[in-house]
C-alpha cells in the first residue's frame, strides 16, 4: 500500500470501475490506483446498503417484481460512483482519473464539477491547485434522452434529516401541506446519529436509514500520511437518496439546503472556494439534470429562504428545541466524544446568534447547556468571523452568509432579553451592526429555485 503514497501523482491513475448492485440493496463501489509505468494496483471497495421500506417488503414498491424494482438502476449507480470518487482521489491526488466504462457529456461534467469545486475546500487548505484539473480518461458515450416527467407535483417525498434546524423546518413544512395535497412525507438519512433518530421520534414520522461504509484501506492510506481534508458528502448522500427513494417507490428526494449555501469562502487560484458547494444551487442543478426521468425529482425545499429566515421560523417550533443540532461534536466517529453542542464551533456561534433574536434568552442558553455564548471571552473571534468584522474569512462550515448574522445581531441588539449585554456594547461588534435595509434583504425570498408550484407556494408561506 505505501508504493501508492511514494509514486509520483504524474505516474498514478484513480480508475472508476464498474459498481456492483443487487436486489437486496446491497452496493459495492470500486476504485483502484494503477500505476502508470509498473505492474503495481491497490484496489478499494467502498460498500453503500439501501433500506428497504420501513412499512415492511410487501409495501415496497419492489416487493411485486424484485429483480425490476428493486436492483438499482444503473445510471443512478454510475453517478453514485462518481460522487464518491473524490473520498479515494484526494488521498493521493494522482494526475489521471480514468473511468473504463466510459461518461456521456453529462457525466463528465457531473464528474469535473465534482472534482474541481467540490474539493475547492480541500485544494485551498492543503495548497495543492492542481487537485482541481485532473485530466480525466473515458471514453465518450452517447446522452441518453431522459423520459419526460408528465405526471403532477410529488406527494411521497423522501426527506434528508441531518438533526438540525433545517430538516425540522422543512419537516413541519410538508406535514402541513399533507391536507391539501395529499404529501405524506418519509424521512431519510445516510448513517444515523442520535440527534436524528430525536428528530424522527419528534416527528413522528418513519425514518429509512441507508449505510455507507468506506473502505478502510483509505483509513490507512490516512494514517500513512495521504493527504486529507473536507468533500462533497451532501453529493454523495444525494445520489444515495435517489436510490433509496426508488427502490421505495417514492416521486421525490428533498434536501433542505438554502439559499445561503450557495456563497463561498474565499476566491483561490480563480476558484471561488465554497465549503457547502454541494448544498449549493449548481450543484443541485447538476443532479436534477443527470437524474431527470428517474424515478424521483431531485431538489432542495429551502432553497429559496436564508438561513435567517429558517431560524425565525425554527423558533417557533419548540418541541424540537430539545433535541436538534448542529454542531459536528454530536456526529463524532468516537461515540464517547459526543456532544450535542459543543459551543465552540462555528456552528454553534452561528446558531447561537441567529436564534437570539427569535427565541428568548432563557430557552436559547437553556439549549446550549445553560451557557451564553456571548459572554465567554473565548468564543469572542468565532462571532467575530461570522460577522467578517475587519474583513476576516467566512468560516469553512455549514453557516450563514456575513450579511445575515450581520442582520441577527442587530435584530438581537434591539430585543429586551439582550439590552445592555457587553457582548454587544463591544465596539468592534458595534460597528457590525446593520440598517433596516439590510435586515430587510436578509429575509427575501430567492427566485433561483427548483420547486414545483405547489412546494414553492409552502417555502412562501414560511416568511
Amino acid at each position: 500500500m505505501s508504493w501508492v503514497l511514494s509514486t509520483s501523482p504524474e505516474s498514478l491513475v484513480l480508475e472508476v470501475l464498474t459498481p456492483e448492485a443487487d436486489a437486496s440493496g446491497e452496493i459495492a463501489l470500486r476504485y483502484r490506483y494503477r500505476e502508470l509505468d509498473g505492474d503495481r494496483t491497490l484496489e478499494l471497495t467502498e460498500h453503500v446498503t439501501l433500506p428497504d421500506s420501513p412499512h415492511g417488503p410487501d409495501e415496497s414498491a419492489g416487493s411485486s417484481d424484485a429483480d425490476g424494482a428493486r436492483t438499482p438502476s444503473a445510471r443512478l449507480l454510475r453517478l453514485l460512483a462518481l460522487a464518491a470518487a473524490p473520498s479515494y482521489y484526494k488521498a493521493c491526488v494522482p494526475a489521471t482519473i480514468a473511468v473504463p466504462d466510459g461518461l456521456t457529456p453529462l457525466e463528465r461534467r457531473f464528474l469535473t464539477a465534482v472534482i474541481g469545486h467540490g474539493l475547492g475546500e480541500f485544494a485551498f487548505r492543503n495548497d495543492v491547485p492542481r487537485a482541481l484539473t485532473p485530466t480525466i480518461e473515458a471514453p465518450d458515450l452517447d446522452e441518453v434522452a431522459p423520459v419526460e416527467d408528465s405526471a403532477g407535483d410529488p406527494v411521497r417525498p423522501l426527506v434528508a434529516v441531518g438533526g438540525g434546524k433545517d430538516s425540522v423546518v422543512t419537516i413541519e413544512a410538508l406535514r402541513a401541506m399533507g391536507p391539501a395535497t395529499g404529501v405524506e412525507p418519509t424521512l431519510f438519512s445516510v448513517n444515523s446519529y442520535a440527534p436524528i433518530e430525536a428528530t424522527a421520534r419528534a416527528a413522528g414520522l418513519p425514518l429509512v436509514v441507508a449505510r455507507r461504509r468506506l473502505d478502510p484501506a483509505l483509513f490507512a492510506l490516512n494514517d500513512a500520511g495521504a493527504l486529507n481534508g473536507h468533500v462533497p458528502v451532501t453529493a454523495v448522500n444525494s445520489v444515495v437518496g435517489l436510490l433509496v427513494a426508488e427502490r421505495l417507490g417514492l416521486d421525490a428526494v428533498v434536501f433542505s439546503n438554502e439559499a445561503s449555501s450557495s456563497f463561498g469562502n474565499v476566491t483561490w487560484q480563480g476558484v471561488e472556494v465554497n465549503h457547502q458547494w454541494s448544498k449549493g444551487i449548481e450543484f443541485e442543478r447538476l443532479l436534477a439534470e443527470a437524474a431527470a426521468g428517474g424515478a424521483a425529482r431531485y431538489f432542495s425545499f429551502l432553497r429559496p429562504l436564508t438561513e435567517l429566515a429558517i431560524m425565525r421560523r425554527f423558533g417557533q417550533l419548540r418541541d424540537y428545541h430539545p433535541v436538534f443540532t448542529s454542531c459536528n461534536r454530536a456526529f463524532h466517529l468516537d461515540p464517547s466524544r459526543r456532544r450535542l453542542w459543543c459551543g465552540e464551533c462555528p456552528k454553534c456561534h452561528f446558531v447561537f446568534l441567529c436564534l437570539s433574536p427569535f427565541v428568548p434568552r432563557a430557552e436559547l442558553e437553556a439549549i446550549f447547556g445553560g451557557r451564553d455564548l456571548f459572554a465567554d471571552p473565548a468564543q469572542r473571534e468565532g462571532f467575530m468571523e461570522l460577522l467578517n468584522a475587519g474583513g476576516r474569512m467566512k468560516p469553512f462550515e455549514c453557516v450563514g452568509e456575513p450579511d445575515e448574522c450581520r442582520a441577527a445581531l442587530t435584530l438581537t441588539q434591539r430585543h429586551p432579553d439582550w439590552v445592555g449585554h457587553p457582548f454587544l456594547a463591544d465596539p468592534e461588534v458595534a460597528a457590525c451592526l446593520v440598517d433596516d435595509v439590510v435586515v430587510e434583504r436578509a429575509f427575501a425570498f430567492h427566485d433561483d429555485h427548483l420547486l414545483p408550484a405547489s412546494y414553492e407556494k409552502a417555502a412562501r408561506a414560511l416568511l
